[in-house]
């Protein structure tokens, strides 16, 4: 999932999302700029948490933010892209299916992306379902990231534990805004941030973005009925599985 619905899945579990927890929910989809591979940022939350037991109490909230976005322990993203009950894979992978053919059309990435990218624009489509009701969410990580002494103090925690140079890992933070949209949450921003991510990472110059945009906003009305049932009830796996990481909160 994108940051909107990992900060939405911290609040209903936490009550509050403190901006450490709001970093940690972003780290995952970050680590790749310090060359983590997606697993291994994806499965860390357990063992980072206790590591900030012994070395780092403070850092508690960041390591449960990291925890609620992984795929083991089963976070947000496991339901999302791994596994959910009747599906191939995660629910944002299924509900993407009956969307490839414009996906494709409107992206113009090779067949072999299509699928994976399918399950981003659910995603985008969540985000946007997310911020209707919650519209603070996305300044509220802004002002997380913004926060230079939390995300020094975060990005040095960090560094300790993965050994990876803190001013590399303060660039990657600091990059989330052009990667994600968390300023203007719209059809619009999105598409245009993906069209970003097609030039830089598939070498793809030529997505339709007023065609990404218009799918995002049908896709998002299409979703809402079955999004509705699909947030509560992951919300409630996610959050029973976090108990455990509670004690120091």
């Amino acid at each position: 999932m994108f940051p909107i619905v990992h900060y939405y899945v911290n609040l209903k579990t936490y009550g509050q999302v403190p901006p450490l927890m709001a970093l940690g929910s972003l780290f995952p989809d970050l680590a790749s700029g310090i060359g983590m591979k997606r697993d291994e940022a994806h499965q860390m939350g357990a063992d980072f948490f206790r590591w900030c037991e012994q070395e780092a109490a403070q850092m508690l909230p960041l390591a449960q933010g990291i925890i609620s976005h992984g795929v083991f322990p089963y976070g947000v993203d496991y339901y999302a892209d791994e596994f959910w009950p009747g599906c191939e894979k995660g629910w944002c992978f299924e509900q993407g299916k009956p969307w490839l053919k414009r996906i494709a059309a409107a992206t113009c990435l090779p067949n072999d992306l299509c699928w994976w990218k399918s399950h981003n624009f659910v995603e985008m489509s969540c985000e946007l379902l997310t911020i209707e009701q919650y519209p603070f969410i996305g300044q509220n990580i802004l002002a997380a990231l913004y926060s230079d002494d939390i995300l020094h103090s975060a990005a040095m925690e960090l560094s300790r534990y993965t050994a990876k140079d803190v001013e590399l890992i303060k660039k990657v933070f600091r990059k989330a805004p052009s990667i994600f949209s968390l300023e203007k949450v719209s059809p619009l921003a999105l598409a245009r941030s993906q069209d970003t991510a097609f030039r830089r990472r598939h070498n793809v110059y030529n997505a339709d973005i007023t065609g990404m945009a218009s799918l995002l906003k049908d896709m998002a009305k299409a979703l809402c009925p079955a999004y509705g049932p699909y947030i509560v009830k992951m919300t409630k796996l996610v959050s029973d599985m976090l108990k455990q990481y509670m004690a120091n909160s």
